[in-house]
């Protein structure tokens, strides 16, 4: 599998393949590049697939750390610089990851880190936590990184245990005001070191917080100021599988978890290095803990008549091109609108089907899942010096030059990257402003393209809730004019896509509105 995905070209999986999914046209969205795998060189990456080239990759990396490492013992942000004891801590943390499983460490680099840092934890921090009561969140993940370590060896001749005791009774003290990724941190350092009970107490804290359905798996709300290092949403949420596994490896809650990481893996593009390594350590581990890891797994699908099977080896990459695709001909409204999935193993799949058909008649109202859109059209009318919104009900007449506003609702049930959102304009109407643009609401920004057959609306981050999208159009010729529905679908996902109701839209010549 290694082999496989090392002769990628691309940085990201492409998604500008054809794909009987994909309702939008590629040709109009603003994503080219990153439906071509993005924009970087391959010279400009690194394979880590290649065991030679991470052999290199790890000797270099060791060497510049080295190179690096200052005769305190501490780490810079950039090499020449003063020690950072957030940087050193840092790389303290991802050693600890490194032995867990079981790569060689440098211990005389750790041992040197660690002495910085204890220094660092008595000249600044102890006044700190003594006079002013406050830098709990760098006490609680020092406390947690020596958690990590497998013996006292690696930080002997800094901190004590008692030392480790008064950062671990300061850090409880303020448990509240914790972070959900700080409490995780606490809550797996009180379990070390033999406060289960209190362990137990700060993490049901976070789970309480959180929601499950069936669908989405268990999540919480987005984190506020999730810029800051210790409220990123999805680092956050990796840890908390791996809490989980420590502190309540049978919570039904668990699985929920794993779910909804899987899940914004495959709508989004995580940005964050340290995030994405962070999920990759909590789901080595669960896959490990319940026999997930390195078994085969199979699934069957049928449609009518036909029955397919799925077979995925653990050592084989099939891509994301699983897919059964009836033709037209062959589709039996009685027969084939049944799809029956059936699987082995314990691992969760991903299924969905999605009816491609073309119609004289307007939908009646919108279909969606994970995306619901619906879409109404007012007539704004001049009140004195304001305007009102009067519903435009099926039936009611325009002359030309009336001004019709349209509201469009979008609803997500998850955050989703790289989003698009079509909707077509009547031909007897004129958009009311020719002028293309980026806008914002508060959280969103998306650009709203006019185009001669209608508007877009690309939303290269779409959070989970409800949004009302307004522009304005003039009616200009009069007739009768069917509108075909708005769509939206995510560019990474095309299969969750959504359309509202059709609409049919009546202009009369001048003087002869009703």
């Amino acid at each position: 599998m290694a082999r496989e995905f090392s002769s990628r070209q691309t940085h990201y999986e492409s998604w500008s393949a054809p794909d009987p999914n994909r309702k939008m046209a590629l040709e109009e969205t603003p994503w080219l590049e990153m439906a071509q795998g993005g924009k970087e060189e391959l010279s400009d990456l690194v394979n880590v697939f290649d065991f030679r080239i991470v052999r290199a990759q790890r000797e270099e990396a060791l060497a510049k750390l080295r190179k690096a490492q200052t005769a305190s013992g501490g780490f810079p942000w950039f090499p020449g610089g003063p020690p950072s004891p957030y940087m050193t801590i840092y790389i303290l943390y991802g050693f600890s990851k490194a032995l867990e499983f079981g790569i060689e460490v440098p211990r005389e680099i750790v041992r040197l880190a660690w002495a910085y840092t204890h220094r660092h934890y008595l000249d600044q921090m102890v006044k700190d936590m003594i006079s002013r009561e406050r830098g709990w969140e760098f006490v609680t993940f020092i406390n947690y990184v020596l958690s990590n370590y497998p013996d006292s060896n690696w930080y002997e001749n800094s901190f004590t245990p008692a030392e480790r005791k008064t950062m671990l009774d300061f850090s409880f003290k303020h448990w509240r005001s914790h972070s959900p990724l700080l409490k995780g941190y606490l809550a797996l350092t009180l379990k070390r070191m033999g406060r289960p009970k209190d362990a137990l107490l700060v993490w049901e804290s976070v789970m309480d917080s959180a929601q499950t359905s069936e669908d989405q798996g268990t999540f919480w709300a987005p984190e506020d100021r999730s810029w800051l290092w210790h409220n990123d949403t999805i680092e956050t949420h990796a840890f908390a599988i791996r809490t989980e596994m420590e502190l309540i490896p049978d919570d039904p809650k668990l699985d929920g978890l794993v779910l909804w990481i899987f899940l914004n893996n495959k709508l989004n593009h995580w940005k964050s290095t340290r995030a994405t390594a962070e999920v990759i350590y909590s789901l080595a581990h669960y896959l490990k803990k319940t026999g997930q890891l390195g078994v085969r797994e199979d699934a069957a699908v049928t449609v009518g008549n036909q029955r397919t099977a799925f077979v995925f080896e653990p050592d084989q990459y099939t891509g994301k091109k699983n897919q059964i695709v009836i033709p037209g001909e062959k589709i039996d409204p009685f027969k084939t609108s049944a799809i029956t999935i059936e699987k082995g193993g314990k691992a969760p799949f991903f299924a969905s089907a999605t009816w491609h058909f073309s119609t004289e008649r307007l939908p009646d109202q919108g279909q969606g899942d994970y995306l619901l859109l619906a879409r109404r059209y007012f007539k704004r009318v001049a009140a004195g010096k304001e305007f009102v919104l009067q519903p435009l009900a099926e039936g009611v007449s325009l002359k030309p030059g009336d001004e019709v506003e349209v509201h469009i609702s979008v609803s997500s049930k998850h955050p989703m990257e790289y989003v698009h959102l079509r909707d077509p304009r009547a031909a007897g109407f004129e958009p009311a402003t020719n002028l293309s643009k980026h806008k914002r609401d508060p959280g969103l920004i998306w650009y709203e393209e006019i185009r001669d057959s209608g508007t877009n609306f690309f939303f290269e981050h779409l959070p989970q809730g409800e949004y009302t999208f307004k522009y304005r159009l003039r009616a200009a010729t009069s007739g009768i004019f069917k509108v075909a529905p708005a769509s939206v679908q995510p560019m990474y996902a095309p299969e969750f896509a959504a359309y509202s109701s059709g609409a049919t839209l009546q202009i009369e010549p001048s003087g002869n509105s009703r």
